[in-house]
């Protein structure tokens, strides 16, 4: 059944005197006045013996329109690809040109002639639909796979079996199959006899769903079937009420509009037990002037939806709703433009709580009538995007009617497409998938996002969100897909979810979103020791945020870098050079940002040689080293600095000890030569064993060693001038043997350290032999210091600065020594 014999379904015209008609002697009369009466077969034999002797735009414009009347879109591609060249063709030719080559499977040729409708007719919603539908062709085809299977049932009839409506364990459906009726009626448009009801009972029991038998078709109940056209049912729950669609007929009397045509009423009856039914009575908003046809109910029986071309819709004929209050059915509502086209919605069915099914020519589809579903929100009190249910449920050719049981997992629907037994015919359907329902709202507020791009990793395609944030989805059984969501402004979100088991509750898939923010990091590399920025050192950021990489910095003259950070991720920020010791700031992290944020992050480098010191004067504002005193001067004030500046803690002009900088050692080096640095490691007289406050200064250099895992450093111990020197010697070899082997024992190898004790050779004050000291001064010579000597596998093994023993050494003895 096309298109057009099911919008009107059966809409009836009244031929009284119509051979009046025929004495007419001009043949485009006479089959102009057929195309009136609806009977399209006799007014295309007619333009084709007009078309044989001459061409004539009339007869080729309604030939044309003659073929999209009765569904034959393969004689209708061909006459409209003549009529779109006539100088008579109106925009809308050009549309039904790309709809009979698209239902022809011609989709890419259908495209440039629904582009060429909306150059006409711009604000046409169906043109846009149509025109996007080729876009989609493959996505819709591929949709049901796994999904959906699909037979044709037995019991189908050569001509138009339609509508199913499942009712108990029957199966009620329209039918114009009899052909023995002792007298004959038939349709004009068809030359078929007029559709009636028929049920067929399904025996299902324990059998596999969709391995049903049904018995042999009978027709439903003579109280109800008519004359004429009776078809597209609806029962209430408990299945004492029927809702039906027939012919304007009332008590046998044919209604008629001003034009004489039988319009399409829905009427109701209740059921009197042993299929038994009472009169039949119309719906209030019946009309002799317009169809109603098409009625379904929700499962509180509140609720009729039908299909109806009164005035002040959209299109053709559109979907209505009215509630049953106070005893009565209210006015019809229209349902909208969201759903309503200038083509047709019709066969709406209800399923579960809130999904509304119908087909349509006016959305997006693969061709002819497809059948889609929308769903009710009842929190947002809005209905979703429309969704087209895709193949093997649609195809090419016109599908309709679609029904499921109370779960959801099983139904029909009818469809003309090829392969079938007749015109029309019955599918059963078996659903091995479950509901997901992707949720997408702002992760801040909590509000839902309407129209945002929701894309899964088990099926091609995007879908934009409804306006309560929702996508719904059909996914195989024991399926996971990630599901990601993209909205302009938000950062891209993604989330798994897995159908396991067969349910009609839906599988619900959250996803916030958060706003996107511009994250910087930016700083400057300075010398410690001059307050200068660094040229030429290498700036590197890494992160624990998989895949993230990023290009290292060379900072120029300004010492100045910047990086882009992303969101929910930590960062290491490092820089280095030669002859200095690498800088790092770790734990930079993102996650508490929510919008717009410049992070700073100054890294301080420490000179390992006295080469590395510049002589430029100080940066403006910024602290610097007095050559003189050797103590950090804060600018603002000109003395000693204290406190935290810039990120650097001081003491009395010395970096504190608590910061991860060292402190240079008071002994005096020459260019060149390597630094050394304090380690605030001390003991007790004629102790090697390290006390517990050095543990601090031990994990400093700890980490130093780490952050620069290829230097080598000379631990350098010292004692005070008590004692000879040969035992001293021994004292500090032993010092600086306890700092390495507390360095091993964390991990660092031995072949980055050279323990090296100088005994009293290199006091940092004049506490030497013979000269009377106080303990704290003699304290201070009792210390560690390190320095960078080389790296491993940077300079060849003889050109290592690293210090060591002669082996020959020249040994004064020292009589007067007390060891």
């Amino acid at each position: 059944m096309n298109i057009s014999r099911k919008l009107i379904l059966l809409t009836l015209i009244v031929l009284c005197g119509a051979g009046s008609s025929f004495a007419q002697s001009a043949k485009l009369k006479r089959a102009k006045k057929y195309m009136d009466d609806l009977n399209y077969s006799s007014a295309i034999e007619v333009y084709n013996q007009i078309l044989e002797k001459k061409e004539v735009p009339e007869a080729k414009i309604n030939l044309a329109e003659c073929y999209r009347k009765i569904g034959d879109a393969y004689n209708a591609e061909y006459w409209y690809a003549q009529v779109v060249q006539l100088a008579e063709a109106q925009p809308v030719h050009k549309l039904y040109y790309g709809m009979a080559l698209q239902k022809n499977g011609k989709c890419a040729l259908a495209k440039p002639w629904y582009e060429a409708y909306l150059e006409a007719v711009p604000n046409d919603v169906r043109g846009m639909h149509l025109a996007r539908a080729c876009d989609y062709e493959e996505e819709l085809k591929a949709k049901g796979d796994g999904i959906y299977q699909i037979r044709n049932l037995p019991f189908n009839s050569d001509l138009d079996d339609f509508s199913p409506a499942i009712y108990g364990k029957s199966l009620v459906f329209a039918s114009d199959r009899d052909r023995g009726a002792a007298v004959k009626r038939e349709h004009s448009w068809t030359g078929s006899p007029f559709n009636e009801l028929y049920v067929a009972t399904i025996a299902q029991d324990s059998l596999p769903l969709g391995s049903e038998r049904y018995g042999k078709p009978e027709k439903f109940s003579k109280d109800l079937n008519t004359r004429y056209h009776d078809a597209a049912v609806a029962f209430t729950p408990d299945g004492r009420e029927i809702y039906y669609t027939r012919n304007n007929v009332v008590k046998g009397k044919l209604g008629k509009d001003d034009q004489g045509v039988t319009r399409l009423k829905v009427f109701y009856a209740t059921n009197q037990g042993e299929d038994q039914w009472s009169d039949t009575e119309g719906l209030p908003f019946n009309s002799d002037q317009y169809s109603v046809a098409h009625p379904c109910l929700t499962p509180n029986g509140g609720r009729i939806f039908f299909a109806s071309d009164m005035p002040g819709g959209f299109g053709g004929m559109d979907l209505y709703y009215s509630d049953f209050e106070n005893g009565q059915w209210g006015p019809a509502i229209n349902l909208g433009n969201k759903i309503n086209t200038e083509g047709n919605e019709l066969f709406p069915t209800w399923q579960g709580d809130s999904t509304l099914y119908f087909a349509s020519d006016g959305h997006i589809g693969l061709g002819g009538l497809d059948i889609y579903r929308m769903t009710w929100n009842k929190e947002a009190n809005q209905w979703s995007e429309v969704e087209n249910l895709g193949a093997p449920i649609n195809s090419t050719h016109d599908d309709l009617g679609m029904v499921l049981n109370r779960e959801g997992t099983f139904g029909y629907f009818s469809s003309d497409r090829p392969g079938g037994v007749g015109r029309d015919d019955l599918y059963s359907f078996v659903k091995t998938a479950a509901p997901v329902e992707v949720r997408v709202f702002d992760a801040l507020t909590g509000k839902p996002i309407k129209g945002a791009q929701v894309t899964h990793t088990c099926a091609v395609g995007e879908r934009l969100t409804d306006g309560a944030g929702i996508v719904r989805y059909e996914i195989k059984l024991n399926s996971c897909c990630d599901y990601t969501a993209r909205f302009e402004g938000y950062d891209d979100h993604t989330e798994e979810g897995c159908t396991e088991g067969l349910t009609n509750e839906p599988v619900i898939v959250e996803i916030p979103l958060r706003r996107s923010v511009q994250i910087t990091l930016k700083g400057i590399v300075f010398d410690l020791a001059t307050g200068l920025p660094v040229e030429g050192a290498s700036v590197q950021l890494t992160s624990d945020c998989e895949g993230e990489e990023h290009e290292p910095v060379i900072t120029g003259a300004d010492g100045k870098y910047i990086f882009t950070l992303r969101r929910d991720c930590c960062y290491e920020i490092r820089a280095e050079k030669t002859d200095y010791l690498a800088a790092v700031q770790a734990d930079i992290c993102t996650q508490a940002i929510t919008e717009d944020a410049i992070l700073d992050a100054n890294l301080y480098l420490q000179p390992t040689t006295a080469t590395a010191i510049t002589q430029e004067p100080p940066v403006a504002g910024k602290v610097f080293k007095d050559p003189v005193s050797g103590r950090y001067i804060d600018p603002r004030t000109g003395k000693p600095a204290n406190g935290v500046i810039d990120g650097i803690t001081y003491m009395d002009g010395k970096i504190s000890k608590e910061s991860p900088w060292f402190e240079t050692s008071p002994t005096s080096v020459q260019p060149g030569d390597p630094i050394a640095y304090l380690l605030h490691i001390y003991y007790d007289f004629d102790r090697a064993q390290i006390r517990d406050e050095a543990l601090p200064e031990l994990t400093k250099l700890l980490a130093m060693l780490q952050d620069n895992p290829l230097l080598i450093i000379e631990i350098a111990s010292h004692t005070d001038a008590r004692g000879s020197h040969r035992y001293n010697r021994r004292l500090s070899q032993r010092r600086a043997d306890a700092v390495v082997d507390w360095l091993v024992q964390n991990g660092i190898s031995m072949d980055r350290l050279v323990p090296r004790g100088y005994g009293e050779t290199q006091p940092v004050n004049d506490c030497v032999n013979n000269v009377p000291c106080n303990e704290k001064k003699h304290q201070l010579n009792r210390r560690t210091e390190f320095r960078i000597l080389g790296c491993l596998g940077c300079v060849e093994p003889d050109q290592a600065r690293i210090s060591r023993p002669n082996e020959n050494p020249h040994v004064d003895p020292c009589k007067s020594c007390p060891f």
